[in-house]
C-alpha cells in the first residue's frame, strides 16, 4: 500500500524544474563544437591554397599568351631587336622573361622563358618557329 507522502515524494521528483544545463554539458557541447571547427578550418585552408595556385597559374597563362601575341605581331626581320631578358615587376603577375632567337635564312626559333617572381610558382618555357613568308605571287 503507497502512503499519500510517498506520492507526493514521487510526484515531485518525476516533475521537479531543471534550472539550466550541467558543466558536463555543456563541456561536451564545447568539446564537439571544437571537432566541427577544427575539421572545418582544415578544409576552408585546403580550398584557399588551391585556388591561390589556380590563380597563380592562370596568371602565368595569360602572361605567356599576351608575350606570344606580341612576338607573332613582330616582322620577320625584327624578331633578332626582341632577344634579352626584361622584368615586369607590377600588375598581377610579376615575372622576368626571356627571349632568345636563333636560327638564320627563312627559319627562326624562338624560346621564350617566363620566371614568375614568386619562387613556388614554376617557370615555364615556349618555343615558337617563325618562317619568312613567301615574296611574290603564289600563281607564279
Amino acid at each position: 500500500m503507497i502512503t499519500i507522502s510517498s506520492r507526493r515524494h514521487r510526484f515531485a521528483a518525476a516533475h521537479r524544474v531543471r534550472r539550466g544545463a550541467g558543466l558536463a554539458e555543456i563541456l561536451l557541447a564545447m568539446v564537439i563544437f571544437s571537432l566541427i571547427a577544427t575539421s572545418y578550418a582544415a578544409v576552408s585552408l585546403r580550398y584557399a591554397t588551391r585556388m591561390k595556385t589556380i590563380a597563380a597559374g592562370a596568371s602565368r597563362s595569360a602572361a605567356i599568351a599576351e608575350y606570344l601575341n606580341r612576338l607573332m605581331a613582330v616582322p620577320f626581320d625584327s624578331l633578332n631587336a626582341r632577344a634579352g631578358t626584361f622584368t615586369t615587376s607590377t600588375g598581377t603577375f610579376p615575372n622576368t622573361r626571356t627571349i632568345s632567337v636563333t636560327g638564320s635564312g627563312t627559319t627562326r626559333t624562338v624560346t621564350l622563358i617566363v620566371t614568375p617572381a614568386k619562387s613556388w610558382i614554376k617557370p615555364d618555357t615556349v618555343v615558337l618557329t617563325r618562317v619568312r613568308a613567301p615574296t611574290g605571287s603564289p600563281l607564279g
